[in-house]
């Protein structure tokens, strides 16, 4: 016999909200960017502009992931298509790679090489940028929302806003000492930057993939936790695994002392309330009155 027990999860309108502006300000923002790369000539304004356009493409995915997210499960995709927001971080956090390296490059070539570099155009540029991304961050913050999606999202704004202020840094220096080399060194942080969001936004991603057991779900903890029960026996051929970013989902055979399927299902469902208090969303359990190694008939 089993029983099925799930939870529907969804991202508040607010969040959809704070992240179409989010999306909208960081276009605006990559464009003045981009100008002022062409206009400067500073390496770390363009290793910002960079960084600048994986938070664009993160916040596109973002937004995107929570219109997908909202579609109803059918017969094809019985959970729906909740990991389309995963596929996305996987892209973005390959792409924060790819961009790591090309900055690390160009810092190299420019450092026996430094063109002249525009320092209070730089700095001008890099506030704001510090102002967009971390206003930004900070209202994601503020809705409360946990998904892999936005606080990758929020991630990457917090990153781009380290990225101004290191651009920000450069420029001043400029102005003030004619410190040409600060621009390239500085550049050199926001690569490091960039490999470090994405190397951990790779490692999340591919866990949800792999469908290992989600961070800080203890799975000898949950058998524990169900066979504490007085009605069950034995916990067996437990897996645990995370359908996206905040979906967690369990599947089981429990074995049951219960003379009838009422009883069963009574246990069950406790099973299930003490589950969804430690984050499983999503329990199916297979209930026996013997071990499923065991053929004799209940």
């Amino acid at each position: 016999m089993a029983h099925e027990h799930e939870h529907g999860h969804g991202h508040g309108h607010g969040t959809g909200s704070v992240l179409a502006w989010a999306l909208g300000a960081n276009s605006v923002l990559l464009v003045v960017q981009v100008l002022g790369v062409l206009a400067f000539a500073s390496l770390a304004l363009a290793a910002d502009a960079v960084h600048q356009g994986s938070d664009v493409l993160a916040l596109t995915i973002a937004v995107v992931a929570i219109a997908v997210s909202r579609r109803a499960a059918s017969g094809r995709y019985s959970y729906g298509l909740r990991r389309a927001e995963v596929m996305g971080a996987l892209v973005n956090a390959v792409l924060l790679l790819a961009a790591a390296g090309w900055i690390v490059v160009e810092a190299t070539r420019r450092i026996g090489d430094a063109p002249d570099v525009d320092g209070w155009g730089v700095a001008v540029v890099a506030l704001a940028g510090l102002a967009v991304n971390g206003g930004s961050a900070w209202l994601l913050g503020r809705t409360g929302d946990r998904s892999l999606n936005v606080q990758g999202a929020a991630l990457h704004l917090l990153g781009d806003a380290a990225g101004s202020f290191g651009a920000l840094v450069a420029g001043l220096s400029m102005v003030l000492w004619d410190a040409a080399w600060v621009d390239p060194a500085v550049s050199y942080l926001i690569a490091a930057l960039l490999l470090w969001s994405g190397v951990g936004l790779i490692r999340r991603t591919t866990r949800i993939l792999l469908e290992g057991a989600p961070g800080g779900i203890d799975v000898d903890g949950l058998s524990a936790l169900m066979t504490a029960h007085e009605q069950v026996d034995d916990v067996h051929h437990l897996h645990v695994w995370a359908v996206d970013s905040t979906l967690v989902a369990l599947s089981a055979h429990v074995v049951v002392a219960a003379d009838t399927l009422h009883d069963a299902q009574i246990v069950a469902a406790e099973l299930e309330a003490r589950l969804a208090e430690q984050g499983v969303a999503h329990a199916t359990l297979a209930l026996e009155c013997h071990p499923c190694e065991d053929s004799k008939p209940c």
